[in-house]
């Protein structure tokens, strides 16, 4: 508890002697105590002298009622004499039970049992005058010779007198005056004297009381300014100590700061090691131009975290705000007063008792905060602050030292960089390590349509399309980071939204010792021969005239239905159609009637589909339309193609002329379904086109189903 040598030498020196005075005192206060008892005693002592005296005259009164009585047999009187004897006699039982006194005076009973003897037998003739006088006299002597009993009152007999010649002196009828007198007197001063005494020893003990509690008073005093002295030499102590902890802590961060020349985890280590103080519980910087908190992992971090919104906008009424806003420290030392923190609730449970923030300066521009939490009241003294504020100065020199490196090498990298040609026609950029667009030339900005303002700073992912999904992205970075080298087809997002294909093909720029530092990326618009491939793929599926799908893409779409049907469970169909008496207007009207023809029956199927349903023409007048859910049980799938099949009869019949010529071809419809891979995709078709020659034979412009 203590700290130092020179309490223990105080507290002997002022607090032994108030102790012994304490004891001292309390010894005094006792040995009155104990003489007030005594003083009481004898207060006690005194009234019994009294009482036996009162007993003595009230046995003379009672005496000469008796022997009136035996004259004159008034009963009144003497049950009056009677009463007072008792009473008096009472009085003085009572005083010698509270005295712890015996009921004898030497061998004689201090009683009333030859009076008892008389009261008894006044009623009858026996009595005598001289067995009354005598028993009264034989009761008085008794009680007059336990006043002056030299084994209960000593003090009377001090003269060494001969008491049984008083007492004899003073018991005699004729002497009763001078005995009353006498009698009084003596308990008059009896009780004055034992009164004396008790008032006396009344007011030793009090001041003896008063001395005790004075004594009391002093040693709680000298108490109480000890504990002082311990408090502020304790409080000199745990300061001390503190100084010396932020001292030893300030040395390690200024050691790492010696050797940081990258900012790259800058603020997370010395938050590590401001954290191996003991009294700092949280630590954390907020980073201004950033916008973002650095802390170590805790419970406390994802509370602050949440919090940084706030602390972007300036106006926010936060500790982190107004320091950067006022450019000037904040200290708290007692959270119990105020309520600026977002921890100022949980304080108590999360053991918070002060902090401080401090605005961290970036050539003479405040560009973040360091804000730390103790669990010491009162941490951030005049002391401690100017400690912070000197680690505070190295952060921002640190930070000064850091930029004008990157500043350095940021030249050097401009010129490392202008050695790449930019001034050609294929369009080229160049990106950091973070993949933002560090340089771009005139001819990528021209097919991207975007101006170099727009394009500086900004990453190459606004260009991303959905063709470039995530296993694109995944395998284009592992060649990077693995060969240093990448290139392949990429299609871009333009400014107005417009895709556009393009070789592109992207290299690593490393510096002197191997490290990336830039991305190359150099394109090559191949739009045009996209949309050759494109036109070639399209002549190849699809039918010249009316743009229907054909055979081939029409065989590739089945197989794709056969697996669909398969894999859920469902039903599919064929419809095929020929067209009756074609020939006939080919031949009659001329093959350009025959194409229009053809074009609006390929228009009427395709409005009596649904979107998701395929119409092909797979010969001259011969088309065939795949449907790839028609139900779940061959009676639904039939109802639904039947009722297909004849709203595609019925459209086709609707097209009464041709160019002003009238419309003599009627369709003849075949129909077959499948639910699995057991029919190929030939069989199918074949299945189809045999019913629709079933249909033929039944008279043409007529619906068959293939049955097996």
């Amino acid at each position: 508890m203590f700290k130092s040598k020179l309490f223990l030498k105080i507290l002997s020196i002022f607090i032994l002697p108030v102790l012994a005075i304490l004891i001292y005192s309390s010894y005094i206060l006792y040995e009155k105590n104990e003489t007030l008892k005594q003083a009481i005693i004898y207060k006690k002592t005194a009234n019994l002298v009294k009482a036996s005296k009162d007993v003595f005259f009230a046995l003379e009164k009672e005496k000469h009622t008796v022997l009136d009585y035996l004259k004159q047999r008034n009963k009144d009187k003497l049950e009056v004499a009677f009463s007072e004897t008792s009473l008096a006699y009472n009085e003085v039982l009572k005083l010698l039970k509270e005295l712890k006194l015996e009921l004898k005076f030497e061998s004689k009973d201090i009683n009333l049992n030859l009076i008892t003897y008389i009261r008894d037998r006044v009623d009858k003739n026996d009595l005598t005058t001289e067995l009354v006088i005598e028993n009264y006299d034989r009761t008085k002597e008794i009680f007059l010779s336990s006043i002056f009993s030299p084994k209960q009152f000593i003090y009377l007999n001090s003269s060494r007198l001969n008491m049984d010649k008083i007492i004899k002196f003073l018991g005699e009828d004729s002497n009763l005056n001078y005995t009353k007198d006498f009698l009084t007197r003596v308990v008059e001063l009896f009780e004055a004297d034992s009164n004396i005494q008790v008032e006396k020893v009344y007011s030793d003990r009090l001041f003896s009381f008063i001395f005790l509690i004075i004594s009391v008073i002093t040693l709680f005093s000298i108490l109480y300014v000890l504990k002082n002295i311990v408090h502020k030499e304790e409080e000199s102590f745990v300061k001390i100590k503190n100084y010396k902890d932020i001292y030893k802590i300030l040395s390690q961060v200024n050691k790492f700061l010696i050797r940081i020349y990258d900012k790259k985890d800058f603020y997370i280590n010395i938050c590590e090691i401001l954290a191996q103080n003991e009294n700092l519980k949280f630590v954390f910087f907020y980073d201004a131009i950033e916008k973002n908190i650095t802390a170590k992992n805790s419970e406390f971090k994802d509370t602050i975290v949440s919090q940084v919104d706030k602390y972007k906008d300036l106006s926010h009424e936060n500790l982190v705000s107004k320091t950067i806003k006022w450019q000037s420290n904040i200290i708290i030392n007692n959270f119990e007063r105020k309520n600026l923190s977002i921890f100022y609730d949980e304080a108590r449970k999360l053991d918070i008792k002060s902090m401080a923030t401090f605005p961290i300066r970036e050539f003479d521009n405040v560009v973040g905060a360091l804000i730390i939490y103790s669990k010491q009241k009162n941490f951030f003294d005049k002391e401690i602050e100017g400690l912070f504020e000197k680690l505070v100065g190295d952060i921002s020199h640190c930070l000064e030292k850091i930029k004008f490196e990157e500043q350095r090498v940021a030249q050097d990298d401009e010129l490392r960089l202008s050695s790449y040609s930019f001034d050609v026609a294929e369009p080229m950029l160049i990106t950091d390590i973070k993949g933002n667009i560090v340089r771009v030339n005139q001819a990528f900005c021209s097919i991207m349509g975007y101006t170099k303002d727009e394009l500086m700073g900004i990453n190459p992912r606004i260009f991303k399309t959905p063709h470039q999904d995530h296993k694109f992205i995944e395998d284009m970075w592992n060649n990077l980071r693995i060969n240093g080298f990448w290139s392949g087809e990429l299609y871009n997002k333009k400014a107005n939204d417009e895709i556009i294909p393009l070789k592109g093909t992207i290299t690593a720029i490393k510096d002197k010792n191997g490290k990336t530092t830039h991305y190359l990326g150099q394109y090559f618009d191949i739009g045009k021969i996209k949309d050759k491939e494109k036109v070639l793929e399209y002549q190849a599926t699809h039918d010249n005239l009316t743009g229907l799908p054909n055979r081939l893409l029409l065989t590739d779409r089945i197989e794709q239905a056969i697996r669909k049907v398969t894999r859920h469970k469902i039903i599919g169909g064929l419809i095929f159609i020929d067209l009756d008496n074609f020939k006939v207007i080919n031949d009659t009207l001329g093959h350009d009637i025959g194409d229009v023809l053809l074009i609006n029956v390929a228009k009427k199927m395709k409005e009596s589909i649904r979107e998701e349903d395929t119409v092909s023409r797979v010969g001259g007048d011969e088309f065939v339309i795949l449907l790839d859910n028609l139900g779940s049980t061959k009676d639904e799938a039939r109802r639904n193609i039947k009722y297909l099949a004849t709203k595609i009869k019925n459209a086709l019949n609707s097209i009464e002329y041709i160019e002003g010529h009238i419309n003599i071809s009627t369709p003849s419809i075949g129909i077959t379904l499948f639910n699995d891979d057991s029919v190929s995709v030939k069989d199918l078709i074949k299945q189809a086109d045999t019913a629709m020659y079933e249909a033929k034979k039944q008279g043409k412009n007529s619906i068959e189903l293939f049955e097996d």
